[in-house]
């Protein structure tokens, strides 16, 4: 191989070794150039295969995936092909079964039937006196039971006597005109609870409170709300569930009397319910509002001219809503209880006459023992079901 030519004459001579250091710097530059470049080609070609190899694992990635996926959704796919096949399957055996249960259902109505067919001719061809004596012993106790209701609710009426009074403007109330009273204490008129003295204000609405109760026990009629009966100071609620007697929040208990200014607050006192017995019946709402021919006066300062909004202070005004509250619901209770009564013995609620003095007429009407027994007769002469007695009184 031929040399290169050098920078001096003695180095110059084909096939002989560099002697002098600039010959030899010379060569040595020519040879780390040469090894440079080589080593930067190895370099790129190094690059471009480590790019090549991670191309290809992440082809060799992509396509193992692909090949799992593709036997899970196979493995998928097969598991839904026998679920429908299940799931067809147990529609037959349900609709086959659902069949069957017709069939049987329809083959047992036929037989009842014609059991029920048998028995009331057996009954009739052979027991017709038993069904006429069993009649007649359900009226007989029936008349026996209202005798002894009449009887009951006849004493709770002179316990709390209800009338109309008429007052002249003479007295030192200076309040005139008509009242509901209850053992002389004259009720409210509409919703104003200034219409009457404060002193008999809380007695009337305690003595009602308490004729209440009495008379829900006794005719087993349902209640509409629950009240508690503490003579001049008793309270009325809405009860927070039908197996919850207590009130849903401390602002669901009403007073039915004005209470006095220092002893209004009730912040750190106990519920009502915890403090006092309730009146367990059953709460149902008939539809009934009111029975006041005063066409239900509203809740706010038109329901009560004589209470001054103005010149009262925020405690008073809220006391007095609370105390009209508690006037509506307890109204609201006679006369659900009233109107239930009267359908109960199929006659027609009074339309003039006012929640009080309807209630007081039902009263004397079942004090009355003539009276539920000829309304009995007459409900019963209309019915050939020997056992409409007893669903007509509820035993």
């Amino acid at each position: 191989m031929t040399r290169k030519t050098s920078c001096c004459g003695i180095c110059e001579n084909s096939n002989l070794p560099s002697i002098c250091p600039v010959c030899v710097n010379y060569r040595l530059n020519e040879y780390s150039t040469v090894l440079k470049s080589l080593k930067g080609r190895r370099d790129a070609l190094y690059g471009r295969l480590s790019e090549v190899l991670l191309a290809k694992g992440k082809a060799d990635d992509q396509l193992s995936w692909r090949v799992l996926q593709n036997e899970k959704l196979a493995r998928l796919k097969e598991k839904l092909r026998q679920q429908k096949e299940q799931v067809s399957q147990g529609k037959a055996k349900i609709e086959k079964m659902s069949h069957d249960l017709k069939i049987q259902y329809e083959f047992l109505g036929s037989a009842t039937s014609m059991l029920e067919k048998n028995r009331a001719e057996q009954l009739e061809k052979f027991y017709p006196n038993l069904i006429c004596t069993q009649n007649l012993g359900h009226m007989a106790i029936t008349s026996e039971l209202l005798h002894k209701q009449s009887v009951v609710v006849k004493q709770i009426c002179k316990l709390f006597p209800q009338r109309r009074v008429i007052v002249d403007g003479e007295k030192k109330d200076t309040l005139s005109g008509q009242y509901d009273s209850i053992c002389n204490a004259r009720l409210p008129r509409g919703l104003d609870p200034h219409s009457v003295p404060s002193n008999e204000l809380g007695a009337s609405l305690g003595y009602m409170v308490q004729l209440l109760n009495l008379v829900v026990r006794c005719i087993c009629a349902p209640a509409l709300h629950n009240s508690g009966f503490a003579g001049s100071c008793s309270r009325i609620w809405q009860r927070d569930s039908y197996w919850d007697a207590r009130p849903s929040s401390r602002s669901g208990e009403y007073p039915l009397f004005i209470p006095r200014q220092n002893f209004c607050s009730s912040g750190g006192e106990a519920s009502w319910y915890d403090r006092s017995c309730s009146n367990s019946g059953s709460s149902s709402d008939f539809g009934v509002t009111s029975m006041e021919s005063d066409r239900k006066p509203r809740l706010d300062s038109s329901s009560s001219s004589s209470f001054n909004y103005a010149s009262a202070s925020l405690h008073s005004i809220e006391s007095h809503k609370d105390l009209q509250k508690g006037i509506a619901l307890l109204k609201k209770s006679v006369a659900c209880i009233t109107a239930y009564c009267y359908n109960t013995l199929c006659l027609e609620v009074p339309a003039e006459a006012s929640t009080f003095e309807t209630f007081a007429r039902l009263l004397a009407t079942l004090s009355s023992s003539k009276e539920v027994r000829s309304v009995f007769s007459l409900k019963m002469s209309g019915s050939s079901d020997p056992y409409s007695v007893i669903r007509f009184y509820n035993i």
